[in-house]
């Protein structure tokens, strides 16, 4: 019999990892979802987001935007922009829901290592 890694589905009604006991989805399950949808985006959406009725209703104390955010807001993010945001959560930053922009430049290179332009003065 084949050894198969844990499926790191949601806790109901309190919507943490069944296996981690983070926030679901957790990074783990966010890493096999991309790599079970091949990382075609809309897909990953429209799966995610068949989550959101169950989600909206079971999950307390955070706002609508809030919940999409944590179920789907992901799907279209890079993967150091989620290990980025769950260190910040996990650290108490209130700023924790930055989103991704495809232009912003991390430092004086670009995203893809290219040499940004001048710098704005």
């Amino acid at each position: 019999m084949a050894d198969y890694p844990a499926i790191h589905g949601p806790s109901r009604p309190d919507w943490n990892c069944l296996v981690c006991g983070d926030p679901w989805p957790c990074l783990t399950r966010k890493r096999q979802l991309k790599e079970l949808c091949q990382c075609n985006i809309r897909t990953l959406v429209r799966y995610m987001a068949s989550y959101l009725p169950d989600a909206h209703t079971e999950i307390t104390g955070m706002s609508t935007t809030d919940i999409t955010e944590r179920i789907v807001g992901w799907c279209g993010r890079p993967l150091e922009m989620w290990t980025v945001q769950e260190h910040a959560a996990d650290s108490g930053d209130q700023d924790r829901h930055r989103r991704y922009l495809p232009n912003q430049k991390a430092g004086r290179y670009g995203r893809h290592g290219q040499q940004a332009g001048p710098e704005p003065q």
